[in-house]
């Protein structure tokens, strides 16, 4: 993809005009109408405004070859790694719920025998919690999804 097919992309990801945007690059409109066009192209320091604006990396903008940040291989690789952290942390958390919930259930056991008021309502809101804490869990789990 092109830098002036990414400029257009983007512009109108983010619901510019073409003034709004060469307002915000501190350009003219015919400069952006000229870098849309391919007829002229953003120098340095508007290349790394570009990206900074449209939180993309100066490499998407100027490469052909991405279509997006996610083809840049390191972003990818960064991408991936983040992923598998997101996965073990959403299973520790649910390993760490199930925890809670079993040691509201011996609470709630230490209560009854004990006949303990406290333990009682610390175990009912320890199992409060812990549902919680799972029903948090499976709805990250489906917006990751």
């Amino acid at each position: 993809m092109k830098l002036s097919d990414k400029i257009i992309k983007l512009r109108k990801e983010n619901g510019w005009s073409q003034e709004d945007f060469a307002e915000k690059m501190n350009v003219s409109r015919q400069a952006i109408s000229r870098w849309e066009n391919g007829t002229a192209f953003p120098d340095a320091n508007n290349i790394l405004q570009l990206s900074k604006l449209f939180g993309v990396t100066a490499d998407y903008l100027l490469n052909e070859d991405y279509c997006s940040d996610n083809d840049i291989p390191y972003v990818k690789e960064v991408c991936s790694e983040l992923d598998s952290q997101k996965a073990r942390y959403a299973k520790l958390y649910l390993v760490a719920s199930v925890l809670w919930l079993l040691s509201a259930a011996v609470w709630l056991i230490q209560a009854i025998i004990w006949l303990d008021v406290i333990y009682c309502i610390l175990a009912v809101a320890n199992a409060v919690l812990s549902f919680v804490n799972i029903i948090i869990y499976e709805k990250r789990k489906q917006k990751i999804k």
